[in-house]
């Protein structure tokens, strides 16, 4: 009983070293196949990519030096506009000191005429 056991046994080792045989041979085929396909798929799309990365930077480093000028323009309006606020407040100054001194003359002005008027006919009346 045990020969026909160890006999089986033997027969199943043996069926499959055979069966197994072929089919690790058959999977080594199989992978050193898929490797060359990925790598002859794989290299022109890496390139592909490669490029694609080169792009972007060169796209990235443009919108940074526009980003750059935008900052100097919105800074030299920032500038301006101060100035135009000094130039204003300066006008506004002038304007308010003239609206005040503008009445002033005038009264003094009528002041000094009535004066001289009334002087005259005085004059006049002595004469």
């Amino acid at each position: 009983m045990d020969t026909i056991i160890l006999g089986v046994i033997a027969v199943v080792i043996v069926l499959m070293a055979v069966l197994l045989i072929p089919l690790i041979v058959e999977l080594r085929r199989l992978v050193a196949t898929l490797c060359q396909t990925t790598e002859k798929q794989l290299c022109p799309a890496l390139e592909e990519l490669q490029a694609t990365l080169k792009s972007i930077k060169s796209i990235t480093d443009n919108v940074n030096v526009i980003t750059e000028d935008v900052r100097q323009f919105s800074s030299s309006i920032q500038n301006a506009g101060q100035k135009i606020s000094v130039v204003n407040a300066a006008i506004d100054s002038i304007a308010s000191s003239v609206t005040i001194r503008t009445p002033s003359f005038k009264a003094g002005l009528k002041t000094a005429l009535s004066y001289l008027i009334a002087n005259l006919m005085r004059k006049g009346e002595r004469s």
